[in-house]
């Protein structure tokens, strides 16, 4: 990576575009501990090499640090050919794309523009402009929000103030299924992702996020699509440790094996 500090370009860019939010004092970005990161992820839980640097920048945008992203990036694809950048690339974006409507746009955009100013650097064919979606949603869209609503919080327990949520906040509850879950991540997982990838993307953001309810939530859910405890529990560990790493709240605490427990006889019950 190039150093952003002695860069004139990046050094200006990141000034310009990236970390205009951040509070003097902040921690500062270390390479050794997010590729480390990374590493563990891939080193303990084989399953999660495609998704690792997904993770860990989805959990960076929920602590209020999608600054680090860019530099992650580059990172990442120090050694990288082109083709293998332009796939990085993709997941990346399409990681925060997917979580966007849990964090919000301030919480996404300085990962973006961190991501573009390295492409600006090192040139366009780093990068991937493949378009997943159609400009317009269509009907299919929403087939495909609700289906996959119903797959992922299946067994989960929510149905009742899900209900509620559509009685009295009828158009934030069909703007999420339709735009969230239709239109953004449908799509991701139909080019990208595998379904279970996708939602603990959105696991870990949400978990990093601070929201403990919610969290308990998706941990079940994203055990019932088939992630696996053990890959759950080192994914509480990454998230706590960026937390940390960021001088936020700690996260949970989260008993794994319980909701792992809860979700099986809740799925069993369905059957």
């Amino acid at each position: 990576m190039a150093d952003w500090s002695r860069d004139e370009f990046m050094s200006a860019w990141d000034k310009k575009y990236v970390s205009t939010n951040i509070k003097p004092g902040s921690t500062q970005y270390g390479k050794d501990f997010f590729l480390n990161l990374n590493s563990e992820l891939i080193t303990s839980q084989p399953e999660l090499h495609h998704i690792s640097y997904t993770l860990i920048a989805a959990a960076c945008c929920a602590v209020g640090r999608a600054d680090i992203v860019g530099k992650f990036f580059d990172d990442l694809t120090v050694d990288s050919a082109p083709e293998e950048s332009e796939q990085i690339f993709l997941w990346l974006r399409e990681a925060i794309t997917i979580i966007m409507p849990y964090l919000g746009m301030p919480s996404c955009v300085p990962a973006c523009y961190g991501m573009i100013g390295v492409i600006q650097r090192k040139g366009q064919q780093f990068a991937s402009t493949k378009v997943l979606r159609r400009k317009t949603i269509f009907e299919e869209d929403v087939r495909k929000g609700y289906d996959l609503r119903a797959q992922i919080y299946r067994g989960v327990g929510n149905s009742e103030i899900f209900g509620l949520m559509e009685r009295y906040f009828t158009d934030l509850y069909t703007t999420s299924t339709v735009v969230t879950w239709g239109y953004l991540i449908s799509k991701a997982n139909e080019e990208v992702f595998q379904p279970q990838e996708s939602h603990l993307i959105v696991a870990t953001a949400i978990m990093a996020l601070g929201a403990t309810r919610q969290t308990k939530s998706h941990i079940k859910a994203t055990l019932g699509i088939g992630n696996s405890v053990q890959c759950v529990k080192t994914v509480v560990d990454i998230v706590t440790r960026v937390a940390e790493w960021a001088n936020r709240p700690r996260i949970g605490p989260f008993d794994v094996d319980q909701l792992a427990i809860e979700i099986r006889e809740a799925l069993k019950q369905q059957q």
